[in-house]
């Protein structure tokens, strides 16, 4: 979620928010991971299977590592 998306009364980390995700991948069991997983690599192969989608994901991971 960008800023201009988030609205509050109050600055986030008054309220507890924040941009960091925690994930407590113990929890989880195994065939969930592992569905999760199959699930996100053919999304990410057929996103890259999209006319421009390598592109774009380069583009990314480089703008990422510009800010670094």
């Amino acid at each position: 979620m960008n800023d201009a998306q988030r609205t509050a009364a109050v600055h986030p980390e008054e309220c507890g928010l924040t941009n960091a995700i925690k994930i407590d991948f113990a929890v989880i069991p195994d065939h969930v991971r592992e569905e999760l997983a199959a699930a996100t690599l053919e999304s990410v192969r057929s996103f890259l299977q999209q006319p421009g989608g390598r592109e774009f994901l380069d583009a990314r991971k480089s703008a990422k590592k510009a800010t670094k």
